[in-house]
């Protein structure tokens, strides 16, 4: 009976430190690969713009996806994807305290690139389950960010965003969106 305690403790124990280490790990999104993520800090100017020259979704590239959804989403991909950039812009420029995203390039001392590599564009069904989470159903993006000096045009910080995951909601921009906006929180609280 003793060796029975200690078995249901230790296993029970074992478990806690598995969730433990595996929430852990799910926050750690967002890592710095090169560079110092320490010019976020800076007070200074930057411009924003995304990348999906390289982007898949599924085992199809963004064109491919995108034709077959329908002339609809081909046509409103470009409008759909500066409105889900803004997101990320006032996040970012709400919780960091010092780099400021800015709407023209020509007063910027850097330029933010997110490069999406990859995305899962999540589930609007999921919206209308009522004991689903929050996060069911978001998109999902792994790529990178490149931040950019725009005097010397060098990379002077890269980012990997390994899953960075938005929340649920029925429209596919205001879950790309979301998304973005889950992006800047994480590298906002880049130390």
């Amino acid at each position: 009976m003793i060796m029975l305690k200690c078995t249901k403790k230790s296993v029970l124990f074992t478990a806690i430190c598995l969730l433990c280490t595996v929430s852990l790990f799910a926050n750690n999104t967002v890592s710095v690969k090169s560079g110092k993520s320490s010019l976020l800090k800076e007070s200074s100017k930057a411009f924003l713009e995304v990348d999906y020259s390289a982007t898949t979704i599924g085992d199809q590239t963004l064109a491919e996806y995108l034709e077959k959804r329908g002339e609809n989403f081909v046509n409103n991909w470009p409008k759909d994807t500066e409105y889900a950039a803004k997101y990320f812009k006032e996040r970012f420029n709400k919780k960091n305290k010092g780099l400021k995203i800015i709407p023209d390039e020509s007063d910027a001392s850097y330029k933010i690139v997110i490069h999406v590599h990859n995305l899962n564009m999540g589930n609007s069904g999921s919206t209308f389950i009522p004991y689903a989470s929050a996060k069911a159903g978001g998109i999902v993006m792994t790529g990178t960010v490149d931040i950019v000096d725009m005097k010397t045009n060098e990379v002077v910080c890269t980012l990997d965003v390994d899953r960075v995951k938005g929340v649920k909601h029925v429209s596919a921009t205001v879950r790309m969106g979301l998304m973005f906006m889950e992006l800047a929180t994480k590298i906002c609280a880049l130390k």
